[in-house]
Formats: C-alpha cells, structure tokens, sequence
C-alpha cells in the first residue's frame, strides 16, 4: 500500500469514528531521514483532519497546528538520543490530557515522538492510558528508527508502516511536480498554477501572486520541491544545479529579494 493510500484509509477511517485507539508509525527502514519523514507525515495526517472538519485552506489547518490547537497534544523533544523520564512536564501533560473532552475536533490526538526513548519505567506508567484511553482519544507513537518497543507497548497498539517517497516504485513516482504536490494534498489551485508553469517556463507571476503573503504556505511550497527532487533518479550535476538554485533562493529570501526571481531559479532547475 501507498504512502497516500495508507493516509487516505487513515482519514476514512476517522471520519466514519473508526480510528483505533493506539498506533505505532514506522517510515521505511530505507528512508534517509526517518525521523523528520515521520513527524511530517502525521503533520500531513493531522493537517488534513484540520481542513476537513473545520473547511479550511491548508495553510489555517497547518497555521492552527503551529499555534497549537487545543484537542492535539504533541510530546517531542530535541535531542533524539535524550530518554524520556517520569518526571518529564510533557507527560504531566499527556495525563492531563486524559480528563478532557474535546473542544474544537471530534477526536482528540496525542503524538508522542521518538518512541525508543520511552523507559520500562516510564512505559509501565503509561500502559494503563495505552489500553484504554480517554474517550475520543487516538494516540500515535512515532517510531522512526524502527527500534523494538516493548512487548508491553507494542502488543497494545495498531502499526502503521509506511514506505518512502523516495523508493523507486513507479507507482509512487511523480513524473511532474504538479502531481507530486497534488498527491501530497496541495490545494487544486496551486496545482493548477504549477501545471501552467510547467507548460511555459517564463509564466511564473501567477504563481508568484498565488503564494504572496503566503510566508510559511511558500516554506511548504518549497520543503516539497526538494522532497520532490530527492525522490527522482537525477544525476551528480542536476542534484547540484537544484541544490545551488536551493541555496541562491535562501540566500535571496534573507535580502528579500523579489520572490518571483527566487521561484523561477529554483523551478528552471528541475526541468
């Protein structure tokens, strides 16, 4: 099954109140960069129960995300090889968490990343939670380097196993951006201006009017050109000519240079 196709069964299956109550999501033992894979995929997940339920632009799902929405509780931390402990606020919160009701979504979720740093001792505290949630509670353990979780933990939960964007299967390929970025569940405008891009190289203003005033919608837009490069079989000297066009862009937005400038340099490279 697709990346796509799992996250699709996912979101039906929360939208006919069919979501299991504890899963375990593990990217592909291939991904390069497991842990980042996974925190955007329930990033993507959790985006797209936003848009859906409260009929919002993707950007309003992923600014409400930034800024915290109230039925969604995320435990991370930023060293990946610091363990988490009893003692920890994060799961002060995540027992907290358990008495409430949700507010704004029907569901409430509870994403705890890094699951090789949960201890037996912290672990044998949380099973009871594990085995039997809040009500209305879905909680998702990101495993991203695929570690054994213990018997206690696993044996509770729903694994999600997910394979790279970046694997080789012609079923997953993009051949355009402008499918890429549809299958990752850009809004069809944007698509549709991309596709005009793609027709005619020189047409970028469009997409410039698009994404103006659009900061983190643009940080996207961009973070997914790049995902989109990584999972093409290109040679030495077109990673390098992305790669240059990547860091010209970077540079460009710290001077705010005109951002149509930018986007075409980056574009004109992947063609």
């Amino acid at each position: 099954m697709s990346n796509n196709s799992i996250l699709e069964k996912l979101i039906s299956l929360w939208a006919n109140d069919k979501l299991a109550h504890f899963y375990i999501v593990q990217p592909s033992p291939v991904e390069l960069n497991p842990r980042e894979f996974t925190r955007e995929w329930i990033t993507n997940f959790l985006t797209q129960v936003i848009m859906t339920e409260k009929n919002v632009s993707r950007e309003a799902a992923l600014q409400k995300l930034e800024l915290g929405a109230s039925d969604i509780l995320y435990i991370s931390k930023d060293d990946e090889n610091e363990n988490y402990t009893v003692d920890n606020e994060q799961f002060s919160e995540f027992f907290k968490f358990q008495n409430y009701r949700p507010l704004e979504l029907k569901q409430r979720f509870i994403i705890i990343d890094d699951a090789h740093s949960i201890t037996k001792i912290l672990s044998n505290k949380l099973l009871k939670t594990l085995e039997e949630p809040a009500q209305s509670t879905t909680i998702f353990l990101l495993d991203p380097y695929r570690k054994k979780v213990l018997p206690t933990i696993s044996s509770r939960a729903i694994y999600i196993r997910i394979p790279s964007v970046d694997q080789k299967d012609s079923r997953g390929m993009s051949p355009l951006l402008s499918d890429f970025l549809q299958n990752q569940g850009f809004k069809e405008e944007l698509v549709k201006v991309v596709k005009d891009v793609e027709n005619n190289r020189s047409n970028i203003m469009p997409l410039y009017d698009y994404l103006k005033g659009k900061k983190s919608l643009e940080l996207e837009f961009v973070e997914n050109i790049t995902r989109y490069v990584n999972q093409r079989n290109l040679s030495y000297k077109e990673l390098e000519k992305y790669t240059s066009a990547l860091k010209w862009y970077e540079k460009a937005s710290v001077f705010n240079n005109y951002s149509p400038e930018k986007l075409a340099g980056l574009l004109l490279s992947i063609n």
